[in-house]
């Protein structure tokens, strides 16, 4: 009988040894699947500040009105030793950066400061009289190659701060006049930089998230995978990719706001990062006391509200950091 008892011991030891690594095996299999990067800049490569267009699809936007006529390339230590930044500063013209504040761009996922989408921001806001800088993330557009993997923001918020680091130390800005400006998972990356560098005045969330154990669900299912299964491909990620995708988390805008303003911008009709993830932010501002505004626009879609709200995604996107930096700021069009 004591052997018949240590067999069946013996079995379902080693069932739920073979369950265990089957699951982590499929959560590393899921893992690898959609963290994996895209570095480079795709069909964007011709795109510049001073000309560029949607090449994903057929556009009638008039992108041409919302170009710069100065920016300069440039190349800076990133958040982590071996990480080398890849930028383009847009001062307000020539001459510099002047007392104008400063607001960097950070973009979605697997895009790049290529993308029409980030930079259609930067001449709107550097057309209105603030300097900007835009930088590719980590693993991402021109930036170094660190694993070949997306963090999801937790470790590219470093390259956020770095940024701040080689506007204050490199350009001399002035660091009660820095903003950020973050789309999509580049919205998660800002609110992380914005939690742990109060040099950050103020930040605008476009199409963004705060609990990241939601965003990793809501990516498995919109992948087809169920959402059960994110634990494992968190725990693979930690396990085999040294990744600690829950922390830090982009709640920490919220709990370390420091009076300093958030606007968060969302579309009604975005299927990509879905819009209760910006609305569920209100329930962070109250328990937190942060000074938050949130914009949820009608029928709009991913990172689509300036395309279709352009005159009021100007308006109000410019007059928030204008409120929220100090000082008042000269039109850059007369």
């Amino acid at each position: 009988m004591k052997k018949w008892h240590s067999k069946v011991g013996y079995s379902l030891t080693g069932l739920i040894i073979f369950i265990a690594l089957a699951y982590m095996g499929i959560g590393y299999f899921i893992y690898s699947t959609l963290a994996k990067a895209d570095p480079g800049c795709s069909l964007d490569c011709d795109n510049t500040p001073s000309g560029y267009q949607d090449n994903s699809k057929k556009s009638d936007f008039p992108f041409e009105k919302y170009t710069v006529d100065y920016w300069e390339p440039h190349q800076y230590v990133g958040g982590d030793e071996g990480i080398q930044i890849d930028a383009w500063w847009i001062p307000i013209n020539s001459d510099g950066a002047g007392d104008a504040p400063v607001i960097i761009l950070a973009h979605g996922l697997r895009s790049s400061k290529y993308d029409s989408d980030i930079l259609l921001v930067a001449a709107i806001l550097n057309q209105a009289g603030f300097n900007t800088l835009l930088f590719d993330q980590r693993d991402h557009g021109m930036s170094s190659i660190e694993d070949g993997k997306i963090s999801i923001g937790t470790k590219e918020y470093r390259d956020v701060i770095a940024s701040v680091d080689w506007l204050v130390n490199t350009q001399s800005i002035n660091p009660e006049r820095i903003g950020v400006y973050g789309l999509s998972m580049g919205a998660g990356t800002a609110a992380i930089a914005f939690g742990l560098d109060d040099r950050i005045q103020s930040a605008i969330l476009d199409s963004g998230y705060s609990d990241l154990n939601t965003i990793v669900e809501e990516e498995l299912k919109r992948e087809g995978y169920p959402s059960w299964l994110s634990k494992g491909a968190i725990w693979s990620a930690f396990i085999f990719g040294n990744e600690t995708l829950l922390e830090p988390s982009p709640k920490l805008a919220f709990l370390n706001h420091k009076d300093r303003p958030i606007f968060a911008i969302h579309g009604t009709s975005d299927t990509r990062v879905l819009p209760h993830n910006t609305s569920d932010m209100k329930i962070l501002a109250a328990k937190y006391g942060t000074n938050l505004t949130i914009w949820l626009a009608e029928n709009a879609i991913h990172a689509g509200v300036k395309f279709m709200y352009l005159e009021d995604f100007s308006n109000r996107v410019v007059e928030f950091f204008r409120s929220s930096l100090e000082g008042p700021i000269k039109d850059n069009q007369g």
